[in-house]
């Protein structure tokens, strides 16, 4: 019984209906954004857990997934991927506001 607790009955197995890079999600202008201390951390669990799902989450989401955490630049050389979001999307206007106010952001 337990293993059943958590399979899906009208699953399809074929994932490629979800793993669009974010077409699905940006039609329905859905995002994801994990806040932690740990994203570009390497300590603990929390880390790991992070780095392990954020390659699926990415094929699924695509750019409607974000990771934000405190920038440490002894981690971020080794596990921050920098790029400058879209122009006119709203990441990339409310970065562009925020630096205007004196933020340092890094993405």
């Amino acid at each position: 019984k337990a293993s059943r607790r958590f399979y899906r009955v009208d699953s399809a197995h074929d994932l490629s209906a979800v793993m669009d890079r974010g077409l699905s999600a940006a039609q329905n202008n859905r995002w994801t954004f994990e806040v932690a201390w740990e994203v570009a951390n390497k300590v603990g669990g929390i880390y790991t857990v992070i780095r392990s799902k954020a390659y699926v989450s990415t094929e699924e989401l695509g750019d409607q997934y974000c990771l934000l955490g405190p920038y440490k630049e002894h981690c971020a050389r080794t596990e921050v991927e920098e790029a400058e979001f879209s122009n006119e999307t709203p990441l990339h206007i409310a970065v562009t506001r925020m630096r205007e106010q004196g933020f340092q952001l890094h993405t």
